[in-house]
């Protein structure tokens, strides 16, 4: 039964059922839920394109769920023909039920879950370690990593280049030998932006550094920026950028569609003046030339954790889930904050979440493409909550449509 929290009044609801408790699938078996049942991360959007389908992962049988997206009962489990290790849903609505996949070799897949039909599959120049972060917006280009070196495929070739099946994969790209960085150059993730123009590389200590992709060969080479601030990793020669914890990317519509990635700041600065701003603890960075935008105002700010732009269809806003912090201004919450840098927040819920080492209790908030529901994961033990179990991890949406 959804119920109606103090001091928000919004609908949430609990989607996911209770460890052993059995899934009603249509094709039949005795699929149960694990007490591990929730989404994947922020930056991955749990909802298909059209919103009828929403992916939740299960320790139980099977390992993965799909649900009705608006009623949220369970449709189907993965195909049995399925070998992805790693997969995103394709954002495009003209592929609105195709998931984008690797598996644990070396082939790049769309595979409809459906119709359990491959519908597009390419093998890659070398094995790769999975999808680090999203597609871009449009679905067309993915950049991909062995952890040494990462490519750029098109995955949807346009004019004036022959379409699939004809193959564009760029060249395989060395981001561990240059990068300079004196605390090592081990990386975290691999990401195409938005836009697909750029690649971004996140290494060991959220160093972020850019890359601009060749649109016809699609090799890629560091991006220079005009300056590196103060506390921040890595040189500005080099393509660095700001630091920032738990990112996302998006386009940016209060700046020209610019690509941005916004995260928690990270670099030290938090409340002081960098370049003439007073940085706040959620920074989103234009990845063109490295300009920082603080979008909150650190006063008696909690410390924010997980953001996430899978908003595709409410451009100008990021969603940020915080850590808890007693008498601070959004202790445990999830909130929307508009990136025009105006400081306009949306309120939707808190996320009741005991965390201490347990990294799948984590809330990784996301919301659907509309911005209207925000789904995270919680043991519903924290913030005067109490009722569940540090062992059971389960799925919640907030709904403020």
């Amino acid at each position: 039964m959804p119920v109606f929290l103090e001091p928000f009044h919004l609908k949430v609801t609990r989607i996911t059922g209770d460890p052993g408790r059995s899934i009603a699938l249509r094709a039949g078996g005795s699929p149960t839920w694990g007490a591990d049942a929730r989404h994947h991360y922020s930056n991955d959007q749990p909802w298909s394109a059209d919103g009828l389908l929403l992916a939740i992962q299960n320790t139980g049988s099977p390992r993965s769920v799909y649900l009705n997206g608006e009623t949220y009962q369970p449709v189907r489990g993965p195909c049995p023909n399925d070998d992805a290790y790693d997969d995103r849903w394709h954002p495009s609505y003209a592929h609105a039920h195709e998931r984008i996949a690797v598996n644990r070799t070396s082939t790049l897949s769309w595979f409809d879950v459906g119709t359990c039909t491959q519908t597009r599959s390419w093998t890659l120049p070398f094995p790769v370690i999975g999808i680090g972060g999203t597609p871009s917006d449009d679905g067309r280009f993915i950049a991909l990593s062995d952890s040494k070196r990462f490519m750029v495929v098109d995955m949807d070739p346009q004019p004036p280049f022959a379409p699939y099946p004809n193959r564009r994969i760029g060249p395989g790209v060395d981001f561990i030998s240059d990068c300079g960085l004196p605390s090592g150059c081990t990386e975290n993730w691999v990401s195409i932006s938005p836009s697909g123009k750029h690649v971004v590389v996140n290494y060991h200590g959220d160093r972020l550094r850019v890359y601009d992709v060749d649109p016809g060969t699609l090799a890629a080479k560091p991006r220079p920026m005009p300056t590196l601030y103060a506390n921040c990793g890595g040189t500005a020669a080099n393509g660095f950028v700001y630091d920032l914890g738990h990112q996302d990317m998006a386009l940016n519509p209060f700046d020209n569609n610019e690509d941005v990635i916004v995260g928690q700041e990270h670099c030290g600065n938090r409340g002081k003046r960098v370049a003439g701003t007073l940085i706040g603890g959620v920074v989103m960075v234009r990845l063109r030339d490295g300009k920082i935008t603080s979008l909150t105002n650190p006063t008696n700010e909690a410390y924010p954790y997980h953001v996430s732009t899978r908003n595709y269809d409410r451009p100008g806003w990021v969603y940020v889930s915080y850590w808890p912090g007693p008498g601070r201004r959004f202790n445990d919450e999830i909130v929307a904050v508009k990136l025009d840098g105006s400081g306009a927040v949306e309120r939707y819920a808190h996320t009741r979440t005991e965390t201490s080492g347990c990294y799948r209790c984590e809330a990784h908030a996301v919301p659907a493409r509309d911005g209207k529901r925000v789904l995270w994961a919680s043991n519903w033990m924290a913030n005067a909550a109490g009722t569940g179990s540090k062992l059971v991890i389960q799925a919640y949406v907030v709904d403020a449509r």
